[in-house]
Protein backbone atom coordinates (compact mmCIF):
# COMPACT_ATOMS: atom_id res chain seq x y z
CA UNK A 1 0.00 0.00 0.00
CA UNK A 2 2.94 2.33 0.60
CA UNK A 3 3.60 2.54 -3.14
CA UNK A 4 -0.06 3.32 -3.75
CA UNK A 5 -0.01 6.22 -1.28
CA UNK A 6 3.26 7.56 -2.71
CA UNK A 7 1.96 7.31 -6.28
CA UNK A 8 -1.31 9.08 -5.48
CA UNK A 9 0.45 11.85 -3.54
CA UNK A 10 3.09 12.30 -6.25
CA UNK A 11 0.42 12.62 -8.96
CA UNK A 12 -1.52 15.14 -6.87
CA UNK A 13 1.60 17.22 -6.16
CA UNK A 14 2.51 17.27 -9.85
CA UNK A 15 -1.04 18.30 -10.68
CA UNK A 16 -1.18 21.27 -8.28
CA UNK A 17 2.44 22.44 -8.59
CA UNK A 18 3.47 21.61 -12.16
CA UNK A 19 0.04 21.81 -13.79
CA UNK A 20 -0.19 25.63 -13.72
CA UNK A 21 3.16 25.85 -15.54
CA UNK A 22 1.73 24.02 -18.55
CA UNK A 23 -1.70 25.62 -18.23
CA UNK A 24 -0.96 29.23 -17.21
CA UNK A 25 -4.46 30.65 -16.84
CA UNK A 26 -5.57 33.10 -14.16
CA UNK A 27 -7.94 31.18 -11.81
CA UNK A 28 -9.93 34.40 -11.30
CA UNK A 29 -10.42 35.00 -15.04
CA UNK A 30 -14.12 35.11 -15.85
CA UNK A 31 -15.84 34.31 -19.13
CA UNK A 32 -19.49 35.32 -19.09
CA UNK A 33 -19.99 33.52 -22.39
CA UNK A 34 -19.05 30.17 -20.81
CA UNK A 35 -21.00 30.08 -17.57
CA UNK A 36 -21.57 26.66 -15.97
CA UNK A 37 -20.38 24.82 -19.04
CA UNK A 38 -19.91 21.05 -18.67
CA UNK A 39 -16.52 19.48 -19.38
CA UNK A 40 -15.40 20.05 -22.96
CA UNK A 41 -12.21 20.47 -24.97
CA UNK A 42 -11.70 24.12 -23.97
CA UNK A 43 -12.51 23.47 -20.31
CA UNK A 44 -11.65 19.90 -19.35
CA UNK A 45 -13.49 20.09 -16.04
CA UNK A 46 -16.07 22.65 -17.08
CA UNK A 47 -16.66 26.13 -15.68
CA UNK A 48 -18.38 27.60 -12.64
CA UNK A 49 -21.10 30.23 -12.25
CA UNK A 50 -18.73 33.02 -13.37
CA UNK A 51 -17.26 31.14 -16.29
CA UNK A 52 -14.00 30.40 -14.49
CA UNK A 53 -12.10 27.28 -15.52
CA UNK A 54 -12.56 24.69 -12.77
CA UNK A 55 -9.43 22.74 -13.73
CA UNK A 56 -7.31 25.86 -13.24
CA UNK A 57 -9.06 26.73 -9.98
CA UNK A 58 -8.51 23.17 -8.78
CA UNK A 59 -4.76 23.43 -9.40
CA UNK A 60 -4.37 26.78 -7.66
CA UNK A 61 -6.86 25.94 -4.91
CA UNK A 62 -5.14 22.65 -4.18
CA UNK A 63 -1.79 24.42 -3.98
CA UNK A 64 -3.10 27.02 -1.54
CA UNK A 65 -4.75 24.38 0.63
CA UNK A 66 -1.54 22.31 0.77
CA UNK A 67 0.58 25.38 1.62
CA UNK A 68 -1.81 26.42 4.40
CA UNK A 69 -2.00 22.90 5.84
CA UNK A 70 1.79 22.39 5.65
CA UNK A 71 2.55 25.76 7.26
CA UNK A 72 0.02 25.29 10.06
CA UNK A 73 1.26 21.75 10.69
CA UNK A 74 4.91 22.81 10.94
CA UNK A 75 4.02 25.63 13.35
CA UNK A 76 1.83 23.28 15.38
CA UNK A 77 4.62 20.71 15.60
CA UNK A 78 7.14 23.32 16.75
CA UNK A 79 4.72 24.62 19.38
CA UNK A 80 3.79 21.15 20.64
CA UNK A 81 7.38 19.93 20.73
CA UNK A 82 8.56 23.03 22.61
CA UNK A 83 5.76 22.81 25.17
CA UNK A 84 6.28 19.07 25.60
CA UNK A 85 10.01 19.49 26.19
CA UNK A 86 9.38 22.25 28.73
CA UNK A 87 6.70 20.19 30.47
CA UNK A 88 9.07 17.26 30.86
CA UNK A 89 11.55 19.48 32.72
CA UNK A 90 9.75 19.85 36.03
CA UNK A 91 6.48 18.77 37.64
CA UNK A 92 5.34 22.36 38.23
CA UNK A 93 5.81 23.37 34.58
CA UNK A 94 4.19 20.13 33.44
CA UNK A 95 1.10 20.75 35.58
CA UNK A 96 0.78 24.31 34.25
CA UNK A 97 1.12 23.29 30.60
CA UNK A 98 -1.16 20.28 31.00
CA UNK A 99 -3.91 22.46 32.48
CA UNK A 100 -3.68 24.72 29.41
CA UNK A 101 -3.82 21.64 27.18
CA UNK A 102 -6.88 20.35 29.06
CA UNK A 103 -8.69 23.65 28.55
CA UNK A 104 -8.11 23.61 24.78
CA UNK A 105 -9.15 19.96 24.55
CA UNK A 106 -12.48 20.64 26.27
CA UNK A 107 -14.00 22.66 23.44
CA UNK A 108 -14.96 21.44 19.95
CA UNK A 109 -12.68 22.85 17.27
CA UNK A 110 -15.26 24.23 14.85
CA UNK A 111 -17.26 26.09 17.50
CA UNK A 112 -14.15 27.93 18.73
CA UNK A 113 -12.71 28.35 15.25
CA UNK A 114 -15.86 29.94 13.87
CA UNK A 115 -16.16 32.29 16.84
CA UNK A 116 -12.53 33.41 16.66
CA UNK A 117 -12.55 33.69 12.87
CA UNK A 118 -15.65 35.88 13.04
CA UNK A 119 -13.95 38.10 15.61
CA UNK A 120 -10.44 38.48 14.08
CA UNK A 121 -11.42 38.32 10.41
CA UNK A 122 -10.85 35.88 7.57
CA UNK A 123 -7.48 35.70 5.83
CA UNK A 124 -4.69 33.19 5.34
CA UNK A 125 -2.69 34.29 8.39
CA UNK A 126 -5.68 34.13 10.72
CA UNK A 127 -6.74 30.78 9.29
CA UNK A 128 -3.30 29.30 10.01
CA UNK A 129 -3.37 30.84 13.49
CA UNK A 130 -6.77 29.34 14.28
CA UNK A 131 -5.71 25.87 13.10
CA UNK A 132 -2.48 25.96 15.14
CA UNK A 133 -3.97 27.34 18.35
CA UNK A 134 -6.95 25.02 18.48
CA UNK A 135 -5.24 21.76 17.42
CA UNK A 136 -1.91 21.75 19.29
CA UNK A 137 -3.29 20.26 22.51
CA UNK A 138 -3.64 16.52 21.60
CA UNK A 139 -0.18 16.48 19.99
CA UNK A 140 1.34 18.19 23.01
CA UNK A 141 -0.19 15.70 25.45
CA UNK A 142 1.12 12.76 23.39
CA UNK A 143 4.60 14.24 23.05
CA UNK A 144 4.86 14.99 26.77
CA UNK A 145 4.37 11.31 27.55
CA UNK A 146 6.83 10.22 24.86
CA UNK A 147 9.56 12.66 25.91
CA UNK A 148 9.17 11.81 29.61
CA UNK A 149 9.77 8.14 28.84
CA UNK A 150 12.92 8.95 26.84
CA UNK A 151 14.27 11.41 29.44
CA UNK A 152 13.93 8.78 32.18
CA UNK A 153 16.22 6.41 30.30
CA UNK A 154 19.68 5.78 31.67
CA UNK A 155 21.66 7.14 28.72
CA UNK A 156 19.83 10.49 28.95
CA UNK A 157 20.63 10.70 32.66
CA UNK A 158 24.30 10.03 31.88
CA UNK A 159 24.30 12.83 29.31
CA UNK A 160 22.87 15.24 31.90
CA UNK A 161 25.49 14.20 34.48
CA UNK A 162 28.21 14.87 31.90
CA UNK A 163 26.93 18.42 31.41
CA UNK A 164 25.48 18.01 27.92
CA UNK A 165 23.19 20.94 27.03
CA UNK A 166 19.43 20.35 26.99
CA UNK A 167 19.17 21.56 23.38
CA UNK A 168 21.78 19.00 22.29
CA UNK A 169 19.95 16.23 24.15
CA UNK A 170 16.67 17.25 22.52
CA UNK A 171 17.88 17.42 18.91
CA UNK A 172 20.45 14.60 18.93
CA UNK A 173 18.90 12.05 21.26
CA UNK A 174 15.22 12.68 22.05
CA UNK A 175 13.82 13.69 18.65
CA UNK A 176 15.47 10.74 16.80
CA UNK A 177 13.91 8.36 19.33
CA UNK A 178 10.39 9.73 18.81
CA UNK A 179 10.72 10.02 15.04
CA UNK A 180 7.86 7.62 14.29
CA UNK A 181 5.53 9.45 16.68
CA UNK A 182 6.43 12.80 15.12
CA UNK A 183 5.82 11.40 11.64
CA UNK A 184 2.38 10.11 12.56
CA UNK A 185 1.47 13.40 14.24
CA UNK A 186 2.73 15.40 11.26
CA UNK A 187 0.87 13.43 8.59
CA UNK A 188 -2.36 13.17 10.57
CA UNK A 189 -2.18 16.88 11.44
CA UNK A 190 -1.60 17.86 7.81
CA UNK A 191 -4.51 15.74 6.64
CA UNK A 192 -6.65 17.25 9.38
CA UNK A 193 -5.55 20.78 8.42
CA UNK A 194 -6.60 20.21 4.80
CA UNK A 195 -10.08 19.25 5.97
CA UNK A 196 -10.20 22.19 8.36
CA UNK A 197 -9.16 24.70 5.70
CA UNK A 198 -11.71 23.33 3.26
CA UNK A 199 -14.44 23.33 5.92
CA UNK A 200 -13.78 26.85 7.22
CA UNK A 201 -13.43 28.30 3.71
CA UNK A 202 -16.62 26.51 2.67
CA UNK A 203 -18.42 28.12 5.62
CA UNK A 204 -17.01 31.55 4.72
CA UNK A 205 -14.56 31.89 7.62
CA UNK A 206 -11.35 30.94 5.82
CA UNK A 207 -10.19 31.81 2.31
CA UNK A 208 -12.75 34.00 0.58
CA UNK A 209 -13.58 34.83 -3.00
CA UNK A 210 -12.01 35.81 -5.34
CA UNK A 211 -9.12 33.84 -3.83
CA UNK A 212 -9.11 30.18 -4.70
CA UNK A 213 -8.97 27.19 -2.35
CA UNK A 214 -10.65 23.81 -2.26
CA UNK A 215 -13.16 25.20 0.24
CA UNK A 216 -14.13 28.18 -1.90
CA UNK A 217 -14.58 25.95 -4.95
CA UNK A 218 -17.07 23.86 -2.99
CA UNK A 219 -18.75 26.97 -1.56
CA UNK A 220 -19.37 28.43 -5.04
CA UNK A 221 -21.22 25.24 -5.97
CA UNK A 222 -23.44 25.37 -2.86
CA UNK A 223 -26.76 25.02 -4.57
CA UNK A 224 -29.06 22.03 -4.66
CA UNK A 225 -29.40 22.32 -8.43
CA UNK A 226 -25.62 22.38 -8.86
CA UNK A 227 -25.22 19.31 -6.65
CA UNK A 228 -27.83 17.44 -8.63
CA UNK A 229 -27.18 18.50 -12.21
CA UNK A 230 -23.76 20.18 -12.35
CA UNK A 231 -21.45 17.62 -10.74
CA UNK A 232 -18.32 19.10 -12.30
CA UNK A 233 -18.66 22.21 -10.13
CA UNK A 234 -18.14 20.33 -6.84
CA UNK A 235 -17.12 16.71 -7.42
CA UNK A 236 -13.50 17.33 -8.59
CA UNK A 237 -12.74 19.50 -5.54
CA UNK A 238 -14.30 16.92 -3.22
CA UNK A 239 -12.32 14.11 -4.82
CA UNK A 240 -9.09 16.12 -4.53
CA UNK A 241 -9.70 16.72 -0.81
CA UNK A 242 -10.40 13.02 -0.22
CA UNK A 243 -7.34 11.86 -2.16
CA UNK A 244 -5.02 14.33 -0.42
CA UNK A 245 -6.22 13.27 3.02
CA UNK A 246 -6.20 9.57 2.09
CA UNK A 247 -2.65 9.58 0.69
CA UNK A 248 -1.05 11.77 3.37
CA UNK A 249 -2.68 9.96 6.28
CA UNK A 250 -2.01 6.54 4.82
CA UNK A 251 1.62 7.30 3.99
CA UNK A 252 2.32 8.40 7.55
CA UNK A 253 0.78 5.26 9.00
CA UNK A 254 2.71 3.03 6.60
CA UNK A 255 6.08 4.61 7.42
CA UNK A 256 5.35 4.59 11.15
CA UNK A 257 4.47 0.92 11.05
CA UNK A 258 7.52 -0.11 9.01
Amino acid sequence: MKKVYISILAILMLFIWVGPIFHPVDPAKTDLGSIQRPPESDHLLGTDGLGRDILVRLMHGGRKSVVISFTSTVLKMLLSLTLAFLASGSKRIENFIMRIVDVFMCFPFYVLALCIAAFIGSNVRNLILVIVVFTFAPATRLLVNEIKVIKDMEFIQLLKVNGIKSSVILFKHIIPNIRDTLLVIFTSSMAQAILMEASLSFLGFGIKEPQTSLGTILAVALNILNVKDKWWMWLPAGVLVVLLVFSIQGLGEEYAGS
